[in-house]
């Protein structure tokens, strides 16, 4: 007979897994901000390249 291998409902974590689950949720977050701001920063970029400096007036320097 196969064994179940799924946690049972209701069954307390251990404080190191909380504490590795809580630090990999984290972790997830602080990646997925960074790298909103790398991207936000690469888009700030690229449109003063194709359109000139923000809120400038006239052609392109």
């Amino acid at each position: 007979m196969a064994r179940d291998s799924t946690p049972a409902a209701g069954v307390p974590q251990s404080p190191v897994g909380r504490a590795l689950d809580e630090m990999t949720a984290s972790f997830e977050r602080f990646c997925l901000a960074a790298g909103l701001e790398v991207l936000g920063e690469m888009l700030e970029a690229d449109a003063a390249t194709l359109c000139g400096p923000r809120h400038g007036r006239g052609g392109r320097q």
